[in-house]
């Protein structure tokens, strides 16, 4: 895989932060995260978590481009093609989507656990959660 190839480790989020590549406030935000989100929409319709699924792929997508440039430039140094063949770094598109914070929070806080294929949602104070965990 080229991304052994070049040194880069985990997924796509790992490749990521090695290169420095920001993702602005969507940082926290992963897959799991992502079906959270989804969840949230399905179950409820808030717009704010669809927005917020929407701002985190397109971020994907925007950091893929620049990751396959970088990708195919460094090993296309390993090749006497480099100086008629590199790819100028793309100009960063902005995205059109962004998270929404609250909901963000909100679902950090809520406890969900799988349930007949779907994320339930626990209506139980934090306190009571914490509670029981010390027992």
């Amino acid at each position: 895989m080229a991304k052994n190839s070049l040194g880069f480790k985990g997924g796509l989020k790992g490749c990521e932060r090695q290169l420095g590549l920001d993702r602005g406030n969507l940082k926290d935000i992963d897959g799991f995260f992502a079906v959270l989100l989804w969840g949230e929409y399905q179950r409820t319709g808030d717009q704010k978590a669809l927005d917020t699924l929407l701002a985190y792929y397109i971020q994907d997508t925007i950091n893929l481009e620049n990751l396959i440039v970088t990708a195919y430039n460094m090993k296309l140094k390993e090749t006497p093609f480099y100086e008629s063949h590199v790819i100028e770094e793309p100009t960063v598109p902005g995205n059109p989507f962004s998270a929404d914070l609250a909901m963000v929070d909100k679902l950090k806080n809520s406890p969900q656990y799988w349930l007949l294929d779907q994320w339930c949602y626990v209506s139980v104070p934090a306190t009571s959660l914490a509670a029981r965990s010390m027992a």
